[in-house]
């Protein structure tokens, strides 16, 4: 079985490493290599992993560098120690049940198209609901979507099957799309990285599997929260910047409809829903964007 390193950014998240280390630790799995790249927490992340988890190695960046440089530190620090192996980029809210990472990692390897590879991700608070069972793209609408979410996991299938896109949440890359794809895009502020290299991977022949046998549970949205103005407006602005990359120029016309179409279905959801400043910050995002407005740190 290959080598498997597992990246875990982290920023002022103590309260969620235990679970998320300890897992990893009950997994067994014979050739593990677990890092924490810290991005300044003001916390007691560092010193608490290094006194209860000693087999995570940890790399302190002394300011926060957010998700994409966060991972890249580490895939740099890997490389540079000459690591020959598969890489996850795993969130910090998150527990991996055990034999996760080898049906994950058995899953890629069966698949020789695959450049990576992503699990069934559920909610931990629920974990007979999937939050994630694969990704879609659309190629003329641009709506980025988990399939699956919210639907009982048992109802879904279990065969493993190519993607459009693996969410960060618990990506899996393979050496290929280490040497050919590289490091993550850090023009990204927050979110939309992912997707973003997917795209890449995908772009350049590789393909993604998703392997539901292999099972990772989020405590979704702890840093930011799951309904919070801030993280809707960082998903609209990183989406609008993913679509200005990626789809080009002509598919714009349709693409612009079908984009005001969908932040207007969401926006009208949050009004219904009675959180009005998270339905304006679903358009202030896209419009910050395309103005080119800076990102306040």
């Amino acid at each position: 079985m290959s080598p498997l390193a597992v990246v875990v950014v982290n920023w002022n998240g103590r309260d969620v490493l235990s679970d998320c280390f300890r897992s990893l630790q009950d997994e067994n799995y014979p050739d593990l290599h677990v890092i924490m790249v810290d991005n300044g927490s003001t916390d007691d992340s560092v010193a608490y992993t290094r006194k209860h988890h000693r087999h995570v190695e940890i790399l302190e960046a002394g300011r926060n560098l957010r998700w994409a440089a966060g991972n890249n530190l580490a895939l740099m620090h890997l490389r540079r120690a000459g690591f020959r192996g598969c890489v996850l980029l795993l969130n910090n809210d998150t527990i991996v049940p055990e034999g996760s990472l080898r049906a994950l990692v058995k899953g890629f390897q069966a698949s020789p198209a695959a450049w990576a590879a992503t699990p069934r991700i559920c909610y931990a608070d629920d974990p007979s609901r999937a939050w994630y069972d694969g990704g879609v793209i659309g190629r003329w609408s641009g709506w980025v979507k988990h399939a699956g979410i919210r639907r009982v996991a048992g109802d879904l299938s279990l065969q493993p099957r190519f993607v459009d896109y693996g969410t960060g949440c618990a990506l899996l890359l393979g050496p290929v799309a280490l040497e050919r794809v590289g490091l993550l895009d850090e023009g990204f502020f927050f979110y939309g990285e992912d997707a973003d290299y997917s795209i890449r991977i995908r772009a350049r022949g590789g393909r993604i599997i998703h392997v539901p046998r292999a099972l990772v549970l989020h405590k979704v949205s702890v840093s930011v929260g799951e309904y919070s103005p801030l993280k809707m407006w960082m998903r609209s602005r990183s989406h609008v910047k993913l679509l200005r990359k990626h789809w080009p120029w002509w598919s714009w016309p349709l693409l612009a409809v079908s984009q005001a179409a969908y932040l207007t279905g969401h926006a009208a959801y949050h009004l219904w829903q009675g959180r009005p400043a998270v339905a304006l910050a679903v358009w202030e995002g896209a419009l910050d964007e395309l103005r080119g407005s800076p990102h306040p740190e």
